[in-house]
């Protein structure tokens, strides 16, 4: 596919642009997955894309907003939060999802990345917004609503719930001292709400 042919194809508006920029969505990812967020160069993206680096730069910023975009639209499965009301079920599914992908090369990808946030100011800033915040965003509204239920005691600090219930995921996944699986992900939970829940 050429520059031409997405970026400069027939019409204007709005499915132009969508096109262009699932293009270079689904380059980056492809390029990630291939080699790394190392592969996944403006150039490269812009290649793999049949856009130009203009093109690109009019919706992200750096390489790595590329990249982690590209990173969540990929594995944005991962992030499915539902609310059925009850909590305990509604935690561990979504704690299984992530766990599974992070057994294959979303996990390989996402140690990196995490590695690659320690020295690079900018891709921390991405990685925050990108992928952290909104998961943290939905499975807050999920556990507001599991107080409200009474599931939850009202006292308790989200944020710090929310850091106890994903931090053991991505220590696992960078340390590599336990495996990741469904029983991890049982005793996550049930460990998790046994301290929180109505006294």
């Amino acid at each position: 596919m050429t520059s031409q042919s997405v970026s400069e194809s027939p019409g204007v508006g709005r499915p132009r642009s969508e096109r262009a920029r699932l293009a270079v969505l689904e380059a980056a990812a492809d390029l990630l997955v291939e080699g790394g967020l190392s592969a996944a160069t403006i150039e490269a993206v812009a290649a793999r894309a049949g856009v130009s680096k203009v093109t690109i730069y009019r919706w992200w910023p750096t390489r790595g907003a590329v990249a982690i975009d590209a990173y969540f639209h990929r594995y944005r499965s991962t992030s499915v939060v539902v609310d059925t009301g009850d909590v305990a079920a509604d935690l561990l599914a979504q704690i299984r999802l992530l766990e599974e992908a992070f057994r294959g090369r979303a996990g390989e990808l996402m140690a990196e990345l995490i590695g690659r946030t320690q020295a690079d100011a900018s891709l921390a800033e991405d990685f925050a917004a990108g992928w952290l915040q909104p998961r943290r965003t939905a499975t807050a509204d999920l556990l507001r609503a599991a107080v409200a239920r009474g599931e939850i005691r009202p006292d308790v600090d989200l944020p710090t719930l929310l850091d106890q219930l994903f931090a053991p995921i991505y220590w696992r996944l960078l340390m590599q001292h336990g495996p990741l699986d469904e029983a991890f992900a049982a005793a996550l939970v049930d460990n998790l709400l046994g301290g929180v829940g109505p006294r």
